[in-house]
């Protein structure tokens, strides 16, 4: 019965996050995971290895998969080839059993976090500030 309740809590929370959230929280799984599997290849446990890198990849086909090429055509190339790029070396750590590999990924996909976090920052700034100037506009202030 408790396991239930956690995954209709879980769903709720996906269905009511913003998409800046469900991003953040993708790359926050998948940094999550690359460090698991550093664990597991340090623990010489191939089948945890294997399952958390493959989460690492299934996040980076998604969020490959979701790019909206027409309206940054140039971002989304860039992207697209960086994650090709991070699923080649995920694909590298788990044959190898190298960390340092992975350890790579990690620190492109905490960089990646973190441009995001600041441009969903900014974007929700920007939107907040947007019914003030409208107000003003309509009133004759500016």
């Amino acid at each position: 019965m408790y396991q239930g309740n956690v995954n209709r809590y879980k769903q709720n929370k996906v269905m009511l996050s913003s998409p800046g959230e469900i991003l953040l929280a993708l790359y926050d799984g998948a940094i999550r995971f690359c460090r698991q599997a550093r664990v597991a290849i340090e623990q010489k446990n191939p089948a945890e290895k294997g399952q958390k890198i493959g989460s690492v990849m299934a996040i980076l086909t998604e969020l490959s998969a979701t790019l909206d090429h027409d309206r940054a055509p140039d971002l989304c190339e860039n992207l697209a080839r960086l994650y090709d790029y991070l699923i080649d070396r995920l694909q590298f750590a788990s044959i190898n059993l190298d960390t340092e590999a992975l350890d790579e990924v990690t620190k492109h996909l905490e960089r990646l976090r973190e441009t995001w976090a600041e441009a969903i920052r900014v974007a929700a700034q920007e939107e907040a500030q947007e019914p003030a100037n409208e107000q003003m506009k309509a009133s004759g202030s500016v």
